[in-house]
C-alpha cells in the first residue's frame, strides 16, 4: 500500500507573520520549558540528552545499578496535536490573550485541495501543526509541556517515607537530589526508572496524559532497553483495552547516537564510519570535478567529517578506538586526492604526504577540540541542566565492586591532556573548565 501525504508550502508572508509572534512569545515560552526538554531552544542541542543518557549508563554499569530506559514514539505527533489543548497551554505558560488569538485566527477555517482526476477536493484540516511553520516547534513544545505537568509522578521527590519508594516503584532515578524522571527532545522521549514496574506505571500515565491532546503512542516503534543489573520483568501498557508489551533491545538509535545497554562506543563507530562514506559518495562527482584543493577539502570538511564525528563530544575514546576513526578518515581522504592503497604503498607515500595532496582537516584534532570545547560548556553551565548534574554524580552509599572500572567519559579527558598549575600540583579538568579563559588556553595547547 502507497503510503504518501500531501505538503503545502506556506507563503511566505505568512511565515514573515509568525516569526514576529514568535519573537515576541519566545522569552514566555522558553521561561516555561524544563531542562528536560532541549528541542528547538537556545543553547540546547542533541548532545545535552546523548550526554545525559551516556553517563547514566555508565554509572549504572560501574556501580551495578539497575536501570531502565523506555524510548517513546508517537504516531505523526506534529499532525495529531490537537488546536484547543494548544491554545490552553499557551494560556496556562503566561502567553498574552492577543497573541493567542491571533494564532487560533491562523488555524481557524483552514482547508487544503487535492485534485485527482481533475476535480478539485477541499479537505477541512481540525488538527496538528503546521510543518515549515517557524512557530509549529514551540507550540508542539508548549502542549507538549501542559502535558508533562500534570503527571503525577513528576512531582515526586522520592522521600524515605514516600509509599511508592518503599514498593521500589518511584519513577525515576535519584540524581545528586534531584529525581530524573524522563528526556525529551520534542517529541523523542525517553523514560528513565530503576526497574520495569515504575517504567510501566510511567508509560500508562504518560499515554492517558497524551491521548487527552491528540497524540497516540506507537506500540510499533516504542522500545524498553535495560542494563543486566535490572529487573527482567516486562513493561506493559494497556491501549483501548488491550495490553501490550513493549518489545525489548539491547540497542536503540536516540537522537542520531546508537546507545547499548552496555554503553560500549564501538557499534556507533561503525554507523559513523557508514555515515561518512554515505556522505562522500554524495559529493564524489562534485569533488572529482573540482579542480582547486582548498575549495575539495572545504567541501570535504563541512559535509563528510561532521557525518564522521557526529557526537564525538562524549565519545570515551581508546587508543584503538582513535585509530579505527584515523583509519576510516584515511581511506575517504585516499579517495578525495584519487589514490588507492596499493599505489601509496607502490610510491611510498606517508599519511603526511596524502594529507599535504588533500589539505583536510585531521580527524583526531577536529574530536579532542569538540571533545573539550564540550567539557567547557557543561561545566560552566549554572541553569540547573542535567548534562552538568549527571557528569558529578556519583550513587550516595553505592560501592564500586572490585576491580578496575572501566574508562569513563571524564577520564578520556585526563588522558588526552595533562593539566599542571604554577606548583607542579596536578589539578582536575572540570576546576579549570569552569574559568572560560584559562580552558581556552588548553585547548589552544593542545590543539595544534
Amino acid at each position: 500500500m502507497l503510503r504518501t501525504k500531501p505538503i503545502c508550502l506556506l507563503p511566505v508572508l505568512y511565515k514573515a507573520f509568525t516569526k514576529c509572534v514568535l519573537n515576541r512569545i519566545r522569552t514566555t515560552l522558553e521561561e516555561a520549558q524544563p531542562v528536560e526538554q532541549a528541542g528547538f531552544r537556545r543553547s540546547f542541542s542533541t548532545i545535552d540528552h546523548i550526554h545525559s543518557i551516556q553517563r547514566i549508563l555508565e554509572v549504572g554499569r560501574e556501580y551495578q545499578q539497575p536501570l531502565t530506559l523506555v524510548f517513546i514514539d508517537f504516531h505523526k505527533a506534529f499532525d495529531s496535536v490537537e488546536p484547543q489543548a494548544i491554545w490552553e497551554s499557551l494560556k496556562s505558560q503566561g502567553v498574552q490573550p492577543a497573541y493567542i488569538a491571533l494564532l487560533q485566527q491562523c488555524y481557524t477555517n483552514c482547508t487544503t485541495t487535492i485534485t485527482p482526476f481533475h476535480k478539485k477536493i477541499e479537505i477541512p484540516i481540525t488538527r496538528g501543526v503546521r510543518q515549515g511553520d517557524p512557530i509549529s516547534p514551540n507550540l508542539f513544545s508548549a502542549c507538549l509541556e501542559s502535558v508533562f505537568n500534570k503527571m503525577s509522578w513528576q512531582h515526586l521527590r522520592g522521600d524515605e517515607d514516600d509509599e511508592n519508594d518503599k514498593a521500589n516503584l518511584l519513577p525515576g532515578i535519584r540524581i545528586n537530589g534531584r529525581n530524573l524522571t524522563h528526556l525529551r527532545f520534542a517529541d523523542d522521549i525517553v523514560l528513565v526508572a530503576s526497574n520495569p514496574k515504575a517504567a510501566s506505571l510511567m508509560i500508562q500515565e504518560l499515554v492517558e496524559m497524551c491521548g487527552k491532546v491528540g497524540l497516540r503512542m506507537n506500540t510499533n516503534k516504542t522500545k524498553v532497553m535495560r542494563n543486566k543489573f535490572a529487573s527482567q520483568s516486562p513493561v506493559n501498557v494497556t491501549l483501548n483495552n488491550v495490553t501490550t508489551c513493549i518489545e525489548e533491545v539491547n540497542e536503540y538509535v536516540y537522537l542520531g547516537r546508537l546507545l547499548n545497554h552496555n554503553n560500549e562506543l564501538e557499534p556507533e563507530l561503525h554507523r559513523r564510519r557508514r555515515a561518512a562514506w554515505a556522505a562522500f559518495n554524495n559529493i564524489k562527482n562534485t569533488t572529482d570535478a573540482l579542480s582547486c584543493p582548498r575549495i575539495r577539502a572545504q567541501l570535504f570538511d563541512s559535509i563528510v567529517l561532521p557525518a564522521l564525528t557526529y557526537g564525538s563530544e562524549v565519545w570515551t575514546f581508546t587508543q584503538a578506538l582513535s585509530e579505527r576513526v584515523r583509519v576510516t578518515h584515511a581511506a575517504l581522504e585516499r579517495r578525495l586526492v584519487g589514490i588507492s592503497l596499493s599505489e601509496q604503498r607502490q610510491r611510498n607515500l606517508h599519511r603526511e604526504d596524502i594529507r599535504a595532496q588533500s589539505e583536510v582537516r585531521d580527524p583526531l584534532l577536529v574530536i579532542k577540540k569538540k571533545k573539550l570545547g564540550w567539557a567547557g560548556h557543561i561545566m560552566r553551565r549554572n541553569d540547573g541542566r542535567w548534562t552538568r548534574l549527571v557528569q558529578e554524580w556519583y550513587p550516595i552509599g553505592e560501592k564500586r565492586p572490585v576491580g578496575r572500572p572501566r574508562m569513563r567519559w571524564s577520564d578520556s579527558l585526563k588522558e588526552e591532556i595533562s593539566l599542571f598549575d604554577g606548583n607542579h600540583l596536578k589539578t582536575h579538568w572540570s576546576t579549570i573548565a569552569k574559568d572560560r579563559m584559562a580552558w581556552k588556553a588548553v585547548i589552544r595547547d593542545h590543539i595544534r
